[in-house]
């Protein structure tokens, strides 16, 4: 072969394109794992501080209550809560499941009624607050810790609303809503995250008060 056959036989050989790199899938349910992982680490030290000094507390004062005289601290709207919140991890589940199938009707239903649920939540931490009548200044150490420990829960449950939030306007607005699937399992482990941590601190705070 000559050395013009084989510059044209080079000429004519196909460019060789390099593989297009995959998509990283999961990224967003990691960095939410991460972040619920945090959260959990957050309210246990939290809840330890909470129980260490209601421990010293009875334990110095034998015969004294740990809620300050006067305040109410009825169980009645905490358990309601824990119910509503465990009755949002089934439409949760329930938008997690029409979003893999790319059912719109069936995602922006469970949405509605999941972010339903924790607004009836905050709602019912509202009343709680005014009911109980808990001064934070009274010079006892529960209220101070039973506001943080309340206060921090419902700041980061208006948060997993707005998470909510983002991802139904992301799914709704896409033309094939189960390439959302990720985002949308990652919303439904921060909100069941929130609904773990009220269980304990339901028990921890309202039913062993």
């Amino acid at each position: 072969m000559t050395t013009t056959e084989h510059s044209a036989h080079a000429a004519v050989q196909p460019e060789v394109v390099p593989a297009a790199v995959p998509p990283r899938r999961r990224t967003l349910q990691v960095g939410t794992g991460f972040a619920s992982a945090c959260l959990l680490m957050y309210f246990g030290a939290l809840l330890g501080i909470y129980l260490s000094e209601r421990a010293d507390f009875l334990s110095a004062n034998q015969g004294s209550t740990w809620i300050p005289g006067g305040a109410v601290l009825e169980l009645a709207s905490p358990t309601v809560m824990a119910w509503t919140l465990l009755l949002s991890v089934v439409t949760m589940q329930w938008a997690v499941r029409a979003t893999s199938q790319a059912d719109r009707r069936h995602i922006l239903i469970a949405l509605l009624v999941t972010a339903l649920f924790g607004v009836a939540v905050i709602n019912q931490f509202v009343f709680l607050f005014r009911q109980m009548g808990l001064e934070i200044d009274d010079g006892s150490v529960a209220a101070p810790l039973i506001y943080t420990i309340t206060g921090s829960f419902l700041a980061f449950l208006v948060i997993a609303h707005v998470f909510l939030f983002i991802m139904a306007v992301r799914v709704l607005a896409s033309p094939q809503p189960n390439v959302h699937i990720d985002g949308m399992s990652a919303a439904a482990l921060f909100w069941h995250s929130m609904v773990f941590i009220y269980w304990v601190l339901w028990i921890a705070v309202f039913v062993t008060k």
